[in-house]
This record gives structure tokens, C-alpha cells and sequence, in this order.
């Protein structure tokens, strides 16, 4: 009966299985498994092959043998009634939401400041979007002047961070895309005009991975600098680009921010923003930072005097093949998520 309300609570149908014998279907089947302790045993000595999201659920009391059936059944972890029931509706409802694939997650970062990063971080959302995929734009740089800007949708209704992360309890997917500003077919969580430009960690936790489950793709705009926040951002994130000018002066500063990142995330890339007056070649910057080299962005005409103006990059032309191109790369079966 607590299972079964706890299931309504997270908008869950679930199958009941009182054999574990008529369970063998239906234990991969299932996006998740809870195993009540009163049926552990009689699970654990089927040997059901290990999967993932196995939840062992009890009324009783913490003890050792309790952990020791968790373990026997592979549980991922034990949930002990009523303490965990918060926690459970909250797994079950990511369970009900949780897509085939779940987003693919790009961080951009700048090199240096100046570099272009939330430039090439609003073309990839707005290109994701004008191939019908639904996109998360996540503005992770509260000092950074705001990818609204950027876009030319901060006058739109909508919560910024700061209303976002005062909310209590868990953030659906689809709540969060209609409570936030668009752009284009962009959902964007963006900075208000106000003083305040912290968020705390959990709560960029939480914002994102409600991104991952209602999102196709989610795009990162992180700061140079990372506080805890973008941190967390940064280990979700299924690659970050860094974005770089074509200088000799880039190298020493992106090398020391590489430092950092390297220990937080398995997949860097370079993006190489090419000018006129360019004096390295991007493939070999790309060897002193020891970067794989995703793309070149080239200065195009027109596409700072856009931004400028609030009308976003410009949708045809290089750079809006380019980001095309990169999502493309990126969204390769190499990008593991």
C-alpha cells in the first residue's frame, strides 16, 4: 500500500509482481525496480543479472542484514520507510521522465575574455532549435552581462535564476521549460538585472538535469572563472568547447584554466574563432594545449552588430553552418552520455 501511494504521488504506473519467478521479463523491462524486503530473498536467489535503478525498500529498522540482502540483490540503494519516501517519489518521478537518450550536454567556455564563447554557446542553441530539437540554454556566468542579451529575449516573461533556485522541491522537465524565457524556440535560464549571482550548486544540479530529461540538447554558457556552481556544471557537461582566438597570448591562459577543467571533465574540445588578423594556426594551437580541435568559427560581417542589437547570431551564413557542424560531430555516437 505505501508503494503503491508513493507511486501515484510520482504519476508512476507500476507493474506488481508477487513471484519473483514472473519477474524476469519484466526486471529489464522496467525503467526501475523496487524490491520490497519482505521479497528479497526469493529475488536475490533467482539471480537476476545486475542492471541499474534496483531500490530495496523497508519498513524496518537499519540493520546489517538489510544492507547484506541490498547487496545481494544489487541494489543501487536502500530505501527505509517513511524517512526515504521524499526521496523515493523524487527517483520514481526521473524514472516516468526519463527520455530513450538522455540530452546531449555541451559546456562552452572562453579561452580568454573576449574569445566569442556565448556567442558560438546562443548559435548552437539556435541551430539545435531550427533542426526541431528541443534545447536548453543555461547562462552559468553570472557576471558575464547574460546570454539574454545576447539573444534579444530579456524582456521576456519568465523565472531567471533567482526565482528558479528559491524553489522548493523537485523541478519537472517540463515545468521548467514553460516557466522560462524563449528565444527562438530556446528555452533560456538566463540572469536577471538584479544584484544577485549566486546559485548554489544543487540547484545548477537540479536545473540541468531537469534539462537532460525534457531537453534534446542542453547548452552551457560557463564562466572562466568556476565557482562551485559551474563546477557542477562542468562534471554534467558531456564535453566542454573552449573557444579561442587565433593569438599567440591565448595559449597561457587557457593552459592554466585547462588545468582545472581536465580534472572535472573527460571531453575538451578547442573552437578556434579565426580573424583577419590571426597569427597561429588553429591546428597548432590546438597542439600546444594539446586539444582535439572541433572547429573554426570565422569572423563573419554582420554578426557582431546582431548581437549587439539583441537579434542573436545570424541563422544562414558560416556561422550558422559551422554550429550545424559542430552539432553534428558532437551528437556522434564518441560522445558518451
Amino acid at each position: 500500500a505505501d508503494l503503491m501511494r508513493l507511486c501515484a504521488a510520482a504519476n508512476a504506473t507500476p507493474t506488481v509482481v508477487a513471484d519473483p519467478d514472473h519477474a524476469r521479463a519484466d526486471w529489464w523491462r522496467a525503467s526501475c525496480v523496487l524490491v520490497g524486503s519482505d521479497r528479497a530473498e526469493d529475488v536475490a536467489g533467482r539471480a537476476f543479472q545486475r542492471r541499474s535503478d534496483v531500490w530495496l525498500v523497508s519498513r524496518d529498522p537499519e540493520s546489517a542484514a538489510l544492507w547484506r540482502l541490498g547487496v545481494e540483490i544489487g541494489a543501487d540503494q536502500v530505501a527505509l520507510l517513511p524517512v526515504a519516501q521524499g526521496w523515493l517519489v523524487e527517483r520514481l518521478s526521473d524514472a516516468v521522465e526519463a527520455p530513450a537518450a538522455r540530452a546531449l550536454t555541451v559546456g562552452v567556455v572562453g579561452g580568454r575574455g573576449g574569445a566569442g564563447a556565448s556567442t558560438l554557446a546562443a548559435g548552437l542553441a539556435l541551430q539545435a532549435a531550427r533542426a526541431d530539437r528541443r534545447v536548453l540554454l543555461i547562462d552559468a556566468d553570472p557576471l558575464g552581462g547574460g546570454i539574454e542579451l545576447v539573444l534579444g529575449c530579456e524582456a521576456a516573461g519568465g523565472l531567471r535564476w533567482p526565482e528558479v533556485a528559491a524553489t522548493q522541491g523537485r523541478v519537472t522537465a517540463t515545468a521548467l521549460r514553460e516557466a522560462l524565457p524563449g528565444a527562438d524556440g530556446v528555452a533560456v535560464l538566463s540572469w536577471d538585472r538584479g544584484d544577485e549571482s549566486h546559485v548554489e550548486p544543487a540547484a545548477m544540479r537540479a536545473m540541468i538535469r531537469a534539462g537532460q530529461r525534457g531537453s534534446d540538447v542542453v547548452v552551457i554558457d560557463l564562466p572562466r572563472r568556476l565557482d562551485d556552481a559551474a563546477v557542477e556544471a562542468v562534471v554534467l557537461s558531456d564535453v566542454v568547447l573552449v573557444v579561442c582566438t587565433a593569438d599567440v597570448r591565448v595559449a597561457a591562459s587557457a593552459e592554466r584554466q585547462l588545468a582545472t577543467l581536465r580534472l572535472l571533465c573527460g571531453d575538451i574540445r578547442l573552437v578556434v574563432r579565426q580573424s583577419a588578423g590571426g597569427e597561429v594556426r588553429a591546428d597548432d594551437l590546438a597542439a600546444v594545449l594539446r586539444l582535439p580541435l572541433a572547429g573554426e568559427i570565422a569572423s563573419q560581417r554582420g554578426l557582431e552588430r546582431n548581437v549587439n542589437e539583441g537579434l542573436g547570431p545570424v541563422a544562414r551564413g558560416r556561422m550558422g553552418s559551422q554550429c550545424s557542424r559542430l552539432l553534428e560531430e558532437l551528437a556522434r555516437p564518441g560522445v558518451p552520455r
